[in-house]
């Protein structure tokens, strides 16, 4: 056995232990993760909001802007995990340290040029989303902060999905938590200020972000070069730059041509709900309130899938890359059937509980009614939406970003979109609902029937390895 497996089998590799348990303990901490980060984006919110309406209104004009840059973030997160993993799974060890560190490379000639960018057109950029002279000096106070620490979010970022690559998805989380917990005791102290501590108000939260950043960001590197061992400057040289730069360039390749369509991916979503909120607003804002309290109660109906669909990138990267067609089949059957299940449980619980969940966000009747009636017709879709997801997270790691993507544009252009213009015509608000309903029902059937029939070719192993099954 080579040096690199047997570092590995010190724990179970994803190409060896039983697939269920590994789904299942590599899945329950991601869960956490993932609450980690939105209880993140919550704190900072409660703490903006207790500053008074223009500030929270201030840091909302922002919203448009960090999500784009931390997508960008997330997708060359995920093109690494999946190029990594492949490599860890075929068990080129010297192969995987150089992408992780050429990973972390990327990361900071990313996030520099982006920050900077940020910086310079801050004033323009914010005026042409509809920022006022009331809320633009506000806006600059916490984005040129935000902007100057974009560094401190990209590497944690990509960091972590190295780590998730090797398998291990408890540490990422912790760090995410830890980050978190920083960023909820920083803000009060920096926002409103405490002994010797002057109240800095919105500048103090943007503070309070990028120093939690930091923090994750000393961790990740850390972990990474002592403990994973998955940091490697042998060889590299700023005098043989010529010699290393083609092949630094080719691992970039490799990691944008699945991180761009993976990025564009998750931007898709926030469009197509902006047109929806859009074409709702015809019924007013209390319609429009009760949509995206909807909306908010969805995500966190789908963490546990969202959570799932994040770990079946490094477990199916592995195994492709390991030649191990039976283990990804195997995996994405497990996935599939505990995401109809999962989300069937789901279902029945927002069904009987929709109206006391609604009033739980909001005292105003139509807000609750709407909040309702969309939590009464939509989760019925919940389990077909999320085969969607665990599908396109599996052609990720298949190196087929571009099908998933197809999948989700076509859900959401082509299906979403019209079906909810026909049903308003037909049954107005309700009809808006039914409409999203069905394109997630046709659309997570029709990528269920497509990967049955493709499965056997998508799955064939990297340059014919011979498989170990």
């Amino acid at each position: 056995m080579s040096d690199a497996a047997s570092s590995d089998h010190q724990k179970p590799l994803l190409t060896h232990a039983p697939v269920i348990p590994t789904l299942r303990k590599m899945t329950l901490p991601m869960i956490l993760g993932i609450m980690a980060i939105l209880l993140f984006n919550l704190v900072d919110t409660f703490f903006i909001g207790l500053m008074g309406a223009k500030e929270l209104a201030a840091v909302s004009f922002t919203f448009p802007v960090t999500f784009v840059l931390m997508n960008i973030a997330m997708g060359l997160g995920i093109g690494t995990a999946t190029i990594l993993a492949a490599k860890i799974g075929s068990g080129d060890k010297l192969s995987a340290k150089r992408i992780c560190t050429h990973a972390l490379l990327l990361a900071v000639v990313a996030a520099i040029p982006l920050s900077a960018l940020g910086i310079l057109t801050l004033t323009p950029l914010f005026h042409l989303l509809g920022a006022d002279d009331t809320t633009l000096p506000l806006i600059s106070d916490y984005m040129s902060i935000w902007f100057a620490g974009l560094l401190f979010l990209y590497v944690p970022i990509i960091g972590n999905s190295t780590i998730r690559a090797t398998g291990d998805t408890k540490t990422p989380s912790i760090i995410m938590a830890l980050a978190g917990l920083a960023n909820g005791i920083m803000d009060p102290i920096l926002i409103f200020g405490i002994g010797p501590i002057p109240a800095l108000g919105i500048q103090g939260a943007a503070i309070a972000t990028v120093i939690s950043w930091l923090v994750a960001s000393i961790a990740v590197i850390y972990l990474l070069a002592n403990h994973k061992r998955m940091i490697s400057l042998k060889g590299f040289s700023f005098t043989r730059l010529s010699t290393t730069l083609p092949t630094i360039i080719h691992d970039w390749y490799s990691m944008l041509r699945i991180g761009i369509p993976a990025s564009a991916t998750n931007m898709i979503g926030p469009i197509v709900l902006g047109m929806l909120t859009r074409l709702i607003s015809q019924y007013g804002e209390a319609a429009v309130a009760g949509y995206g309290v909807g909306t908010r109660i969805e995500s966190l109906a789908m963490v546990v899938i969202m959570a799932l669909s994040s770990v079946m990138t490094p477990f199916v990267a592995q195994n492709y890359g390991a030649g191990k067609q039976l283990r990804i089949k195997e995996s994405l059957r497990v996935a599939l059937i505990f995401t109809v299940c999962w989300e069937l449980f789901i279902t029945l619980v927002l069904l009987a509980t929709a109206k006391p969940i609604a009033q739980i966000f909001n005292n105003d009747i139509t807000v609750i009614e709407t909040t309702a009636l969309f939590l009464w017709i939509v989760p019925i879709s919940y389990g077909f939406q999320g085969m969607v997801m665990v599908i396109c997270s599996s052609l990720n790691a298949l190196q087929r970003p571009a099908i998933g993507m197809s999948i989700n544009c076509i859900r959401l252009f082509a299906l979403s979109i019209p079906f909810a213009y026909i049903g308003d015509d037909v049954l107005g608000l309700k009809g808006i609902f039914i409409g999203i309903s069905i394109a997630n029902i046709i659309a997570g059937l029709g990528a269920l029937l497509w990967i049955i029939n493709r499965l056997d070719s998508l799955t064939q192993p990297i340059k014919q390895t011979t498989s170990h099954t």
